[in-house]
């Protein structure tokens, strides 16, 4: 592994590592601010967070586990990790929506509502300001990295700031005397969450499932290959996604009269060049083929005076 893939994935540990300690102090906050504060808003937020908790641990736990070198039994590494971590959180995601939906649903076709208290209201504040600092942190770190179970971990610390923000909502009009507010303001956290998840758990579909590498990416490897001397045509790229790390495979046509010691050089120049020019690559496989001229050179004389 080379250092730089090495550096990411500790980068991503540590966003994790942030968002599950601050997720304890909050989900400890929020749960004592809406059991005193008689908010249900409040309540389901903080289960909420007590999700995020569990999410931002299984992010941790594939990032250690997909750092971990190839072996016998894992040819190709543990890259997957990652991707089944962000498929983890989605469904979490997912779960805690459904969940606080029901909920909240219940409490609010009751009718059986206590006008909340101003601790609720204050938590709900603090929890935004917290919880939008976290968010931006660990997508920055997810974008940088390009991690999706990062940027399922973000969007779960963003999907709290909504169900905050909801819940000061709801607070703030039951507070005044409309009491219906608070539970349907959980009704519409949990409507956040589930549209977060969702899309959460299509990316990390994606990547379990070998999805194309965005068109951008494959004109920067080609860019690359064009660099090195003696490639007549690109006839295919194809990068498939692992974790943070990226495997890409191609095959180029060349001067099928060329030897095998050229053919050669001309591998290594486009396995160096990617690898210095594309960030997390951990293997590159670069097949070689008679390249257009010598197709039409047979065309023009073939075999055997056919």
């Amino acid at each position: 592994m080379t250092r730089i893939i090495a550096n990411d994935y500790e980068e991503g540990k540590k966003a994790a590592w942030l968002g599950i300690v601050s997720n304890i102090l909050l989900f400890a906050l929020k749960m004592f601010a809406g059991i005193v504060g008689r908010s249900q808003a409040m309540i389901a937020d903080a289960v909420h967070t007590a999700s995020d908790t569990f999410t931002s641990l299984a992010v941790a736990i594939g990032f250690k586990i997909a750092q971990k070198p190839a072996d016998s039994r894992h040819p190709f590494g543990h890259g997957k990790a990652e991707s089944i971590a962000a498929k983890i959180v989605s469904l979490v995601l997912i779960l805690v929506g459904v969940f606080i939906a029901y909920k909240s649903a219940r409490i609010l076709v009751s009718g059986q509502v206590l006008p909340p208290r101003g601790i609720a209201l204050i938590m709900g504040f603090v929890s935004v300001v917290v919880k939008e600092i976290t968010y931006r942190y660990v997508m920055l770190a997810g974008d940088k990295i390009d991690s999706n179970a990062l940027r399922a971990d973000a969007y779960h610390h963003r999907s709290d700031v909504l169900s905050s923000v909801a819940a000061i909502i709801g607070i703030t009009g039951a507070m005044l005397g409309w009491t219906f507010m608070d539970p349907l303001a959980g009704i519409v956290v949990a409507g956040f969450i589930l549209k977060m998840g969702m899309e959460a758990f299509h990316a990390a579909y994606d990547d379990l499932m070998d999805a194309a590498a965005p068109e951008s990416l494959n004109l920067r490897i080609k860019e690359v290959i064009r660099n090195c001397k003696g490639v007549d045509e690109i006839r295919k790229v194809m990068v498939r996604k692992s974790g943070i790390e990226l495997f890409v495979e191609v095959t180029i046509g060349v001067d099928g009269r060329m030897t095998v010691e050229d053919g050669h050089r001309i591998t290594m120049c486009i396995r160096r060049d990617i690898f210095k020019s594309i960030p997390r690559v951990r293997e590159t496989i670069v097949h070689v083929e008679p390249g257009i001229t010598n197709r039409i050179d047979e065309d023009h004389n073939p075999p055997n005076g056919e």
